[in-house]
């Protein structure tokens, strides 16, 4: 009985050939190609090799076992040509795309590219008394609108160049615009270029002028006046605040506070201003410009607008970063705390928020050069500072060396080899003194790369 299934159709068997004793009494092989016709017949004057006919199959001239191995040869050969042109081909590819990575150089390793140059404005609100309650050091960059800033306690000792040491909120008021930039240039080790300083009633006035600002106040905000009466300015809790209230939290430090708590106020204020500035130029210029004895910077208006418009576009965008820069408390004894630098965590922090800024020379090195008046001219260190930071080193105040002499300038380095006296000459060079001046000598410190001992032949 059926299944129902259709079984498929098997071929008919091909009749039994004795094809081995076909191979021992003749010189020819069939193969298994169908053929629909008869064979065509040989050209004249040839004599055909035939074999007996197989139904389905052709019968073709056997070659010689010499001809058929050097058809192998031949297969072989062109396979054997074929797999090494695909290698050389992948070879190729391969050295190409390597080259075009490196940029085609001839095999000479290419310097990597420089990061973007930073702008870096030094942002700082002073209070009553004309010191910083708040610094943040703010550097933009215009490729990508990017923003980022290191906020800076005011109780932090510098090295003020003519000035000594002294807090860095004192130096805003000393009679040098370039006093706090100078100082942390000098501290850091980045290029601070400018510096924009507001009073609490300019910074009010900005606060104002964008319609106000979202804050999430920690701490109540307290005031006492000279009676000592506590009246409270800002009550904690996330709110919109007007211009005075935003300037009080940005600037408050309660008892027992560190200065950290004060700098994470500033930042939030900072951010939040930042981000309402107008987009259109000339309507950001015309704010600044109503700010009047409230702001001043050492950049012109539209210069400042610039930078800012770069600030508010991270700052709306949420891309805008900022740190406290590290520091560890001194103890001085008394009830206010002061800071010194990590200069550890601190070189790293500058390292990744400020690559494009770092203070460097020619040769893209970060040297530390500290610098002592020999021969005791007022202001001869000085004097060298701004020679040196021009041509991209780290300055280091050395003061006054013990006891003066006149004998001529000299560049130390600390030993004979062809780094450090390079290093040296760069140094003299910088200065305008002579190759002549440089000499190994190891004073066993760790401080600075370079001494620099000025003496009678130094010309400011």
């Amino acid at each position: 009985m059926s299944s129902g299934k259709h079984r498929r159709p098997e071929p008919d068997p091909l009749p039994e050939v004795d094809l081995a004793s076909r191979l021992a009494t003749a010189d020819t092989i069939t193969t298994p190609v169908t053929r629909s016709a008869a064979t065509p017949a040989a050209t004249s004057g040839a004599t055909p090799v035939t074999a007996p006919a197989v139904p389905g199959q052709t019968v073709v001239a056997r070659r010689s076992r010499a001809a058929e191995r050097a058809a192998r040869r031949r297969a072989m050969r062109q396979r054997v040509l074929l797999i090494t042109a695909a290698v050389l081909g992948v070879v190729l590819i391969i050295a190409g795309g390597w080259l075009v990575l490196r940029g085609g150089d001839s095999g000479k390793d290419k310097v990597a590219a420089a990061p973007p140059r930073q702008l870096t404005t030094l942002v700082q609100v002073t209070g009553a008394d004309g010191t910083a309650a708040a610094s943040a050091l703010v550097g933009t960059t215009e490729v990508g609108k990017q923003a980022v800033a290191v906020l800076v306690p005011s109780r932090l000792i510098v090295d003020v160049a003519g000035s000594g040491d002294m807090s860095f909120g004192e130096a805003v008021a000393l009679d040098d615009d370039t006093a706090s930039t100078g100082a942390l240039t000098d501290l850091l080790g980045v290029s601070v270029d400018d510096s924009w300083v507001l009073t609490t009633g300019g910074l009010a006035a900005l606060v104002d002028s964008v319609g106000g600002v979202q804050a999430a106040v920690d701490v109540d905000v307290v005031t006492t006046d000279a009676k000592g009466n506590e009246t409270v300015v800002v009550r904690a809790g996330n709110q919109k605040l007007k211009g005075a209230a935003a300037a009080a939290y940005a600037t408050y430090l309660a008892d027992g506070e560190p200065e950290q708590a004060r700098l994470a106020r500033f930042d939030d204020v900072l951010t939040a201003v930042a981000a309402a500035l107008p987009q259109d130029h000339a309507s950001l210029v015309a704010a600044l410009a109503a700010l009047g004895d409230g702001s001043r910077s050492t950049l012109d208006s539209s210069q400042l607008a610039d930078r800012l418009a770069v600030l508010g576009s991270a700052a709306a965008g949420g891309t805008m970063v900022s740190d406290v820069l590290p520091v560890t408390e001194i103890d001085t004894g008394g009830a206010v705390t002061s800071y010194g630098l990590d200069a550890a965590q601190a070189a790293a922090t500058m390292r990744a928020r400020f690559p494009g800024s770092l203070q460097q020379d020619a040769n893209g090195e970060s040297l530390r050069v500290l610098v002592e008046n020999g021969v005791g001219t007022p202001g001869l260190v000085e004097k060298a500072r701004t020679k040196l930071v021009a041509a991209g080193f780290r300055f280091i105040n050395g003061g006054n060396a013990s006891p003066f002499n006149t004998d001529p300038s000299g560049v130390l380095v600390p030993d004979g080899t062809d780094k450090s006296l390079e290093r040296g000459r760069r140094v003299a060079t910088a200065l305008g003194l002579p190759a002549s001046s440089v000499h190994p000598e190891d004073r066993g410190q760790s401080v600075a790369d370079v001494i620099v001992l000025l003496g009678s032949d130094f010309t400011p």
